[in-house]
């Protein structure tokens, strides 16, 4: 049976049933904005989740990227390894064929260059008195030339022989060992009348004989290029200084620095890289005396040791060696 417009509905009074579609309404809401809310949360976690896969893909990549480089650096180093094996077979190889000259130079190469002496002195002996002044200064130029040559070859036996130091060295006082020297060169000086200072010089690991040989050969270079017709001056320091670089005897950083001064002739700036040389001689034989390998034997000493050489000098105001050896 059909009702009427404006009849009620049996059942709930009309503002009961008002009230509970209110509240359907406003928990249809509320579970809207939970759900809502629940959904933001959701992609906000998702997209959290996927910069971190895509951080995660990033490392990865650079992961990858860092073990090709080490895959790769590792090839080169064990190529290096090799080619570092290969020199220092190649090095002892040297060594060995340089021991063999020595041996031949100071049997084989003496032994004729005495006899040409002992020859010289019985012409001298039985026929000087009938030798004329030309051949006299023939003779003297033989003796001269026989002389340098036995120079040459005590310095090429020094140089070939001078080896690495031991794993034993010991300590060394470096203001004995110069006094020592300035005492064995005491004759030199006093023909010369040079001046000396010597410095507070500190003490070092090492071993006597290259260190000595080493000072040396530079107090005796320093003497010699003295400027003509006037008193060589000299001063010797030293001090201990921090370095990284570092190899041979001593503790690990610590070096010791030797500078060894003159007021002399000077060195030009073009041959300051090659007087370490062999044979590198800057002036005639007759202006100074010398075979070219001194230095040469202190530039071995001081690479033997772990330590280095170098020189800074002006052309006539003289020269300063610095030579850097483990402490």
């Amino acid at each position: 049976m059909m009702h009427q417009h404006g009849e009620r509905r049996p059942g709930l009074p009309v503002e009961e049933s008002e009230e509970a579609l209110k509240d359907q309404c406003v928990q249809l809401e509320e579970s809207h904005c939970r759900a809502e809310q629940d959904l933001f949360r959701q992609q906000t976690r998702v997209n959290q989740l996927a910069q971190k896969v895509r951080e995660l893909e990033i490392k990865n990549l650079e992961l990858l990227a860092t073990r090709d480089q080490a895959l790769a650096e590792l090839g080169a180093w064990n190529r290096h390894e090799v080619v570092l094996r290969q020199k220092s077979e190649a090095l002892a190889r040297s060594n060995q064929d340089l021991e063999q000259f020595a041996s031949l130079a100071a049997h084989d190469l003496q032994e004729p260059l005495h006899s040409i002496q002992v020859f010289v002195d019985l012409l001298r002996v039985k026929h000087g008195s009938s030798l004329n002044e030309q051949a006299q200064g023939y003779l003297d130029r033989v003796t001269k030339a026989a002389s340098r040559m036995q120079q040459l070859i005590e310095g090429l036996l020094l140089y070939s022989r001078i080896d690495a130091p031991g794993s034993n060295g010991e300590v060394l006082v470096l203001g004995e060992i110069v006094q020592d020297i300035l005492s064995d060169l005491g004759g030199h000086i006093e023909e010369l009348q040079a001046e000396i200072h010597v410095g507070d010089l500190p003490r070092i690991v090492g071993e006597t004989m290259p260190v000595r040989q080493l000072l040396q050969n530079l107090i005796s270079n320093a003497l010699k290029f003295h400027k003509p017709n006037m008193v060589p001056v000299l001063h010797i320091s030293g001090m201990l200084i921090q370095d990284r670089r570092h190899a041979g005897l001593g503790k690990p950083g610590n070096l010791c620095q030797i500078d060894i001064q003159d007021q002399g002739i000077g060195i030009p700036t073009e041959y300051l890289d090659k007087i370490f040389g062999m044979f590198q001689r800057l002036h005639r034989k007759d202006a100074y005396e010398g075979t070219g390998i001194g230095l040469a034997v202190c530039q071995r000493i001081a690479d033997q040791c772990g330590g280095a050489l170098s020189v800074r000098s002006t052309p006539g105001e003289g020269s300063t060696f610095t030579v850097t050896l483990p402490a």
